[in-house]
């Protein structure tokens, strides 16, 4: 795994570690419109798949994309990968949201190791296309347009730290595991 995806994860791996199943699947307020850690860990999962399968397909044409991004798709990308931000509260594609995979109730550190092997997955796919095609854009993000892939490797690195601060809401508001256990034991 390129060392700045090894850094992201790292940091989920420690947030994810010592949480279990039950705790992964509490929503933040009870809502359950809201991600649980489960959830989120899901859209990763599914988002490093779509793009993984991108890669793929133009690993098997044997070209590069001709495809060519639109002013508001270039616009797009200064804004997400030049200046390192991911607007909140964008919903999730379709065919990234939650539910898909119908994934069994999991604990932390389980859910990091699926992260992990997503990540791995997609940033081998990376490297080969940067190999085989060298440094111009290959294939086609469908918000951001035409990516090289050094571009779609920033931007997942951007996106997984965007969704780690979500994360970090969610603890915040279901609490953590040890004071749950604490505060049921009491009542």
């Amino acid at each position: 795994m390129h060392p700045v995806l090894q850094q992201v994860f790292e940091s989920y791996r420690t947030e994810l570690d010592d949480k279990p199943a039950e705790w992964c699947q509490l929503h933040p307020l009870q809502d359950e419109r809201l991600w649980s850690a489960q959830d989120l860990i899901e859209h990763l999962a599914l988002t490093c798949r779509s793009t993984s399968r991108v890669l793929e397909k133009r690993l098997e044409r044997g070209h590069p994309t001709a495809s060519h991004s639109t002013p508001v798709q270039w616009l797009l990308q200064m804004v997400i990968l030049s200046f390192g931000h991911m607007p909140r509260g964008s919903p999730a594609p379709i065919f990234a949201r939650p539910d898909q995979l119908h994934w069994p109730p999991m604990n932390g550190a389980e859910l990091a190791e699926l992260l992990r092997q997503e990540i791995d997955q997609m940033d081998s796919l990376i490297d080969r296309c940067r190999q085989r095609f060298g440094p111009q854009r290959v294939a086609t993000h469908f918000l951001l347009g035409t990516m090289r892939p050094d571009q779609w490797r920033r931007f997942h690195v951007i996106h997984i730290r965007h969704h780690l601060d979500q994360l970090r809401r969610i603890e915040k508001s279901v609490g953590h595991p040890v004071a749950i256990e604490v505060s049921s034991a009491r009542v």
